[in-house]
């Protein structure tokens, strides 16, 4: 989980990644330059300019300069984004100036934060890792997480209605899939395919996808990927200058009658820099095919402010993010489902002549009350979940060809059970990870302008200590009290066959203890309609990944293939025992060797100066070694085709597009006897629309999308789907979103 410090304050460029460069630090502690146009040498305003390191961002003015002052004089790296334009990369050295020339292009390439401790072209990171911006789930109006991920290879969405979607990387899910808000890890009770992540997709600035074991990076829960949401980094000015800007947004969707409205604002004066944002949604009961979906209603309030300081001795911030929901399922009949999620966390990047150190602290608490009705407003559930972080990270200066990280990061959680009923027991858990990566770049091109190849390698060793009291746990009259360690490993190498085409190869392995309620749940999981039964003998589980890509990039066309395979040792899971309690199915957990593998493609192109065409393309297989069966809860392989046309403007309508969106899903059987809710589905094909455009006004823009879901009103069953043995998937859903930035 070592999302090593200076990853927190890089975190901030892929949300305005783009033109990437080096630059030689001035004198007096001043960066500035020119943004223009390749072909024209015309000066662009508005653009973005980065500094990645200590994560501080400032606009191009009217003649498209760009000036940062007060900023450490250390090596950094500046990024460039600007609509519409893609990027550039290069070196700069001494007699080379910051004229930065960016040419026209549709697509606009990112810098991946999370699959490297380093800011990195997505083309050298040697795990597959997929960059979704932020600005398609505020397009859209999207809720959850897993809805926001809904079209990257190889991720699928568990569906509880429009609040709740867990993602699932790969086949894998909850306890195995890091969540990160902006590099600190999560925890949100993820420990049931209906506990989606609590955290905001609508105030991103990008949301970044590691598929496959980064347990190195990010400690044990991540042995199935990771899913980092990225926050938008600080505006900063020149001295006694100020600068404020915003965006206020307004939506309807008419399935379930569903209002959202979303506030940003952000500004700075001279090193001082800030960012709020706001979303309100409330919806009602959402329609299927078969009439609507009662108790399925809900309301959300999510928000976030941050404040940061620059200068010449580094960066650092302080921020509060806040996500809480009130919502009902339809099954169990009138259950009702509150969550509560605040995380206060500051973090500090302080860079030296030998590197660079990152300090961070976090707080998270989270709170999850289940309401049954025959408990008439009692909770059954009443958990409150304290998750406190303490990373301390140093990046070292270059050494011959290798640039490296080193981190420390100390974790602990308090679970305390508040109702009567005890489904998951109270507990403490303590954790020590050390971790050291290091990447060496060879055989640099005639031009220098790329290394040919680039190897990377990491080691991390965690400890950790469940402790569970007496009374929480019966057959244990001195409590239950469990050390676990492990050492995990990455090894990972990157050819440059070209400027534009990659093949990468990694091995990774990963480990996951078992958690509290995989050992000692004992009792109805009201929320999922089942009575559910710990393991207390089960062991650490543990796999082993391989996977190979190949990948390109160029201005017009952009693409991977990755194929993969995972073993797992003692893989942990729940199935259903064939027995019940009246009329609630019994499942237990159990352990058994397994394996994963698949294949996973995606490529996008320009077929005209109009017009994108693209495909994505997921199958999976998995064998439960003992059973010799497929593990339960699985994803369908599925196909996704999208085609786009967009322009730069048309009369007063600026960049219009519309697009279509279809997605063909196999069927797919349950596992055996012990799948869960085992109910199979055939396959189906859905078809979305989507259309928008921008008008300026002043010096305001204004926009408005559209998007339409299930456009031909096709009636289906995903199998996925937590409601798919007593209801079909929603039926279409037309939403409209107006916004006016400033």
């Amino acid at each position: 989980m070592v999302g090593v410090l200076c990853v927190v304050h890089s975190l901030l460029i892929s949300g305005v990644a783009g033109q990437v460069v080096k630059s030689e630090i001035r004198a007096k502690e001043i960066i500035e330059g020119v943004v223009v146009e390749a072909d024209s040498g015309i000066p662009l305003p508005g653009a973005q300019v980065l500094l990645v390191e200590p994560g501080r961002v400032v606009m191009t003015d009217s003649e498209g300069r760009f000036v940062f002052s007060g900023i450490a004089t250390t090596d950094l790296t500046l990024c460039v984004h600007l609509s519409g334009y893609s990027s550039y990369h290069r070196k700069l050295g001494e007699n080379q100036s910051l004229t930065v020339e960016l040419q026209a292009a549709r697509f606009e390439d990112e810098i991946s934060v999370t699959g490297s401790p380093f800011a990195i072209n997505p083309l050298e990171v040697s795990q597959q890792v997929e960059i979704v911006s932020g600005d398609e789930a505020k397009r859209e109006g999207t809720a959850s997480l897993g809805e926001a991920l809904k079209g990257v290879a190889g991720v699928d969405n568990i569906s509880t209605g429009a609040a709740l979607g867990t993602p699932v990387i790969r086949g894998l899910s909850e306890n195995r899939v890091r969540i990160l808000n902006d590099g600190i890890g999560l925890n949100h009770q993820q420990f049931s395919w209906r506990h989606s992540p609590n955290v905001e997709a609508g105030l991103a600035r990008n949301i970044e996808v590691v598929r496959g074991p980064a347990s190195v990076l990010y400690g044990p829960d991540a042995m199935g990927g990771v899913i980092n949401v990225i926050q938008a980094p600080l505006l900063v000015t020149q001295p006694g200058e100020r600068v404020l800007r915003g965006e206020v947004a307004a939506g309807w969707g008419s399935n379930a009658d569903e209002f959202t409205g979303r506030a940003e604002a952000e500004g700075a004066f001279s090193n001082v820099g800030w960012n709020v944002g706001l979303v309100r949604r409330d919806s009602g009961d959402f329609e299927t095919p078969d009439g609507p979906l009662e108790n399925t209603d809900f309301e959300q309030t999510n928000g976030n402010v941050t404040v940061g300081l620059s200068g010449s001795w580094g960066t650092g911030r302080v921020r509060w993010n806040h996500w809480e929901l009130d919502t009902g399922f339809f099954r169990p009949t009138d259950f009702r489902l509150t969550l509560d999620d605040d995380l206060f966390s500051a973090d500090v990047y302080l860079p030296t002549s030998i590197g660079d150190v990152e300090i961070l602290l976090g707080r998270q608490t989270n709170i999850r009350k289940a309401f049954p009705v025959q408990l008439s407003g009692r909770p059954a559930v009443d958990l409150r979940l304290v998750t406190e972080t303490v990373r301390v990270g140093f990046h070292h200066r270059q050494v011959g060809v290798f640039r490296g990280r080193l981190a420390v990061e100390l974790l602990g959680m308090e679970n305390t059970p508040r109702a009567l009923g005890i489904l998951v027991p109270e507990y403490t858990s303590n954790g020590l990870a050390l971790m050291v990566f290091e990447e060496g770049r060879f055989f640099p091109s005639e031009d220098q302008a790329l290394d040919r190849l680039i190897l990377s390698f990491g080691a991390r060793w965690d400890d950790s200590e469940l402790r569970v009291p007496a009374e929480a746990v019966d057959d244990f009259p001195d409590g239950f009290k469990q050390d676990y360690s492990a050492v995990t490993g990455s090894f990972g190498a990157v050819w440059r066959v070209t400027e534009v085409v990659s093949l990468a190869a990694n091995i990774g392995k990963g480990w996951r203890p078992p958690n509290a309620f995989e050992l000692f749940a004992d009792g109805i999981h009201n929320g999922v309609a089942a009575v559910q039964i710990g393991n207390p003998d089960l062991v650490e589980e543990s796999n082993l990944n391989r996977e190979i890509s190949l990948r390109l990039a160029t201005d017009a066309l952009r693409g991977s293939m990755t194929a993969y395979r995972t073993d797992f040792d003692d893989f942990i899971y729940i199935g259903d025992t064939g027995e019940s309690l009246g009329n609630l199915p019994i499942f237990d957990y159990r352990q058994a060797d397994a394996v994963i593998q698949g294949l996973e493609v995606a490529i996008d192109g320009s077929a005209s100066s109009w017009l994108s065409i693209g495909a994505t393309y997921a199958w999976i297989e998995t064998e439960n070694r003992e059973t010799r069966t497929r593990l339960p809860q699985q994803p369908a392989n599925r196909l996704t085709i999208r085609a786009r046309a967009e322009m730069m403007g048309l009369g007063l309508l600026q960049l219009p597009f519309v697009g279509l969106e279809a997605r063909f899903v196999g069927s797919q059987d349950v596992s055996g006897p012990d799948e869960p809710f085992g109910v199979a589905t055939d396959s189906y094909t859905v078809v979305d629309l989507l259309a928008g455009f921008e008008m300026h006004a002043g010096s305001a823009t204004w926009g408005l999308d559209l998007t339409v879901r299930n456009l031909f009103d096709e009636a289906y069953t995903d199998f996925l789907y937590s409601y798919k043995a007593v209801a079909q998937n929603p039926s279409r859903d037309v939403r409209l979103v107006g916004r006016v930035r400033f």
